[in-house]
């Protein structure tokens, strides 16, 4: 009898509480937490970019005796170092810094973490080891969708731009003892990073407004625009897909981070021992492994399943 009367005393101050507590700023005034979240996309963009090129300058400055115009523009395009720890500055302080402040319009205090999916949840080591195996058994299907994405004509501008950020890549780690640096700078900051910014803030924020199947879907396709390689957009946003449905399942960001860090840290070691993979490109001419991929697809839709079914069931 004591225990029934607690139990309908707690859910009566559940109630309660939910009746009367305070609304986060967006709901107060009116806006709807999707268009915040593009909101802030956007502006993410622009002030990533500012950052990236403020620390670039100041490299520039730091390491070079000349301070003309074209030795400036060549360091800023040559220096690997001082690009990547501008790239890496930006996500640090605008993708995730910067919208942990961002989730303050979104959540009242003590309920941002939750906001952001930033804790360990009852399955979140066994859906993280899942995740990762999930990465490495997608990986033919992602070059599968690249294929499919590289007959998708693509403007010249574009395409040259992306070709350039390629090659820079390709450069960087065709370096001497740049393993650990690329490890850190493409491995390491995206997946802390982009999973703050897309899975913990801009899915949360779609889910709020349009539930969660919209959230996942948009979520995805919001990360594969942000890269800006009209080329690889399919095979990105898949990727970010995975990304966020890994966060649904475990109610954390920790296996997005982990499966992120696999992807970009395991292309990364793997151009170490195989840097001939570096010289590959996508294009409509490329040889298919045709059985890889379809191994690659049945057992990427089987692990897909299986995760669905470590979700703990709603009460």
């Amino acid at each position: 009898m004591d225990q029934q009367e607690n139990i309908s005393s707690s859910s009566e101050y559940k109630e309660i509480y939910q009746e009367n507590k305070p609304s986060p700023w967006v709901e107060r005034n009116g806006f709807a937490h999707w268009a915040m979240a593009i909101s802030w996309v956007l502006i993410a963009l622009i002030a990533f970019n500012i950052v990236g090129a403020v620390v670039g300058v100041i490299g520039v400055l730091a390491t070079s005796d000349s301070l003309d115009m074209e030795t400036m523009v060549e360091q800023l395009s040559s220096n690997f170092d001082i690009l990547f720890l501008a790239n890496s500055s930006g996500q640090i302080l605008v993708m995730a810094l910067a919208t942990l402040l961002i989730v303050k319009l979104h959540a009242v205090k003590g309920e941002r973490k939750e906001f952001l999916r930033l804790k360990l949840s009852e399955n979140v080591w066994q859906v993280t080891a899942v995740g990762a195996i999930l990465f490495i058994v997608a990986q033919p299907t992602i070059l599968f969708l690249g294929w499919l994405n590289s007959f998708i004509p693509v403007p010249q501008v574009m395409a040259e731009m992306q070709e350039t950020m390629a090659e820079m890549i390709a450069n960087f780690l065709r370096s001497d003892n740049v393993l650990l640096l690329g490890v850190f700078h493409i491995g390491v900051v995206p997946a802390i990073c982009e999973e703050i910014m897309y899975r913990g803030y801009v899915q949360r924020a779609f889910e709020k407004s349009w539930g969660i199947v919209a959230a996942i879907l948009i979520s995805g396709a919001i990360f594969g625009a942000y890269h800006l390689q009209i080329s690889n957009f399919i095979p990105l946003a898949t990727l970010g897909v995975f990304l966020a449905y890994l966060t649904y399942i475990s109610d954390s960001l920790v296996p997005a981070m982990v499966a992120h860090f696999v992807n970009n840290g395991g292309q990364v070691i793997a151009s170490n021992f195989y840097p001939e993979m570096l010289d590959e490109k996508i294009t409509p001419e490329m040889d298919i492994p045709v059985f890889l991929v379809i191994v690659s697809l049945a057992l990427t839709t089987g692990i897909l399943y299986y995760l669905y079914s470590l979700k703990p069931k709603e009460e």
